[in-house]
C-alpha cells in the first residue's frame, strides 16, 4: 500500500505529539541522557497517514524526562 501513499507511523524513541499520537498509558521509564520532553517508549498501536493526513494516530504508552 505504500506505493498509494499510505505510510505506517509510531517508533519508540519518538517525541511525544499529540497530533499524532494518543497516549493511552502515562509510564514511568528510563530514557536517553538529555531527553527534555515526554517520550514514546512503546507502541501499542501504529499510526496510519496518507501523504500529510492522519488517518489514524498510534496509540502510545509516554514517558517523562526525569
Amino acid at each position: 500500500l505504500g506505493r498509494f501513499g499510505l505510510g505506517r507511523f509510531g517508533d519508540p524513541g519518538e517525541a511525544f505529539d499529540p497530533t499524532v499520537h494518543e497516549a493511552l498509558v502515562h509510564t514511568e521509564a528510563e530514557l536517553a541522557e538529555g531527553t527534555t520532553q515526554p517520550t514514546v517508549v512503546q507502541v501499542l498501536q501504529p499510526g496510519y497517514r496518507m501523504g500529510d493526513r492522519v488517518l489514524r494516530a498510534a496509540r502510545v504508552a509516554v514517558a517523562d524526562p526525569h
